[in-house]
């Protein structure tokens, strides 16, 4: 094979530009701090961080999720402990009563007190959270309880609210409040908590003792026993949503180190890689000095 001028000069040329493409690689490399900067550095790679990322920011939102659950939950703990409390004042209410030795007098305050206990159930049950009712089943926009001729209704829906705290993984939060309400098995036959109270202030009226002492004293224990049982339940919701957020921050650690490691360079690596590609560059230009030497026919032209 014939060895020219041209051929030589074209070899060269050749090496010398692709010694300055890696050369700017490195650059593009340290100056941006990333491994690959289009697809076509490493389609591979390029896939698999795209991928990471996505995956990094679906697990941002079951994060979130996972936080307004738990602020929804501890509201409605906290809400349904002064629930008790109240409920078992009205219970004082009701044994209190049930004494025949009361006047008047003493009953209208107990009449009254009831009044102020059902004014005051009500407005427990339409504690909100972040501007939502959180007793109202899917209904969060408007209160779900009110007060109408002395009784306690229930106004909002039967659907308990649901939220996707991993990929396909739901949870209910308990979010119906008439399950709070309303308990089966009671003595009068009013499985309505808002009926009972009204039952329990028309006896205090009337001085009804045998319906205070027996009958509507049952049916309060049974409300109260109902409310803890889902205070109870709403705590092992809690529990279950903690522990989701403890593996939600380890995937997302997990998976940002991932990435980390698929994008990020190595920087005394590439500084290093750059160095010597600089130095290779600056050989190439040496050599070029002395394979272009001018010819005969340069001084010609």
């Amino acid at each position: 094979m014939r060895i020219t001028n041209n051929t030589l000069t074209g070899n060269y040329l050749r090496n010398l530009n692709r010694n300055l493409k890696q050369m700017q690689k490195y650059q593009n490399q340290l100056s941006s701090g990333k491994e690959v900067s289009k697809p076509s550095d490493d389609p591979m790679k390029v896939s698999r961080i795209m991928n990471l990322g996505n995956s990094i920011s679906e697990n941002e939102q079951f994060k979130k999720n996972i936080e307004d659950s738990l602020g929804w939950a501890k509201t409605a703990d906290g809400s349904l402990s002064e629930v008790s409390a109240t409920l078992l004042r009205a219970r004082d209410l009701i044994v209190y009563g049930s004494n025949g030795t009361l006047s008047d007098t003493d009953r209208s305050a107990l009449v009254d007190e009831m009044s102020m206990l059902t004014e005051q159930l009500t407005q427990l049950f339409n504690t909100n959270f972040d501007g939502r009712y959180i007793f109202g089943g899917q209904k969060t926009t408007e209160p779900p309880f009110s007060v109408e001729g002395g009784l306690m209704a229930y106004n909002g829906d039967n659907n308990n609210i649901s939220r996707e705290i991993a990929p396909k993984v739901g949870i209910d939060l308990l979010s119906d409040g008439s399950l709070f309400t309303t308990t089966e098995g009671t003595v009068t036959g009013n499985d309505d908590l808002g009926e009972i109270l009204l039952s329990v202030k028309q006896a205090l009226e009337d001085g009804d003792l045998e319906a205070l002492s027996k009958d509507l004293l049952g049916d309060m224990d049974k409300h109260i026993d109902n409310v803890i049982r889902f205070r109870s339940k709403m705590g092992a919701v809690y529990n279950r949503l903690e522990a989701a957020q403890q593996r939600n921050e380890a995937e997302n650690l997990n998976m940002t180190e991932l990435l980390s490691k698929s994008e990020d360079i190595d920087i005394a690596e590439k500084m290093m890689e750059f160095s010597m590609m600089s130095t290779v560059y600056q050989a190439s230009l040496s050599t070029g000095a002395k394979i272009l030497q001018p010819s005969l026919l340069d001084y010609i032209r």
